[in-house]
């Protein structure tokens, strides 16, 4: 009986360490795109500004 709840306690742990990690790359990849995206509609301004100054 004690084996098996130490295999179930092993399992969770397990799941739980599988879940968080899913859960920071995800956030990771959806900082990362938005950090793309915005340093896209800056350098996209910066563009346009300089094209109007000229």
């Amino acid at each position: 009986m004690m084996h098996l709840i130490l295999v179930i306690a092993i399992v969770i742990i397990l799941a739980a360490s599988y879940l968080l990690t899913f859960a920071l790359c995800r956030e990771a990849t959806r900082r990362d795109m938005l950090e793309a995206r915005w340093r896209e509609e800056s350098a996209g301004s910066v563009s346009e500004e300089s094209h109007e100054s000229a």
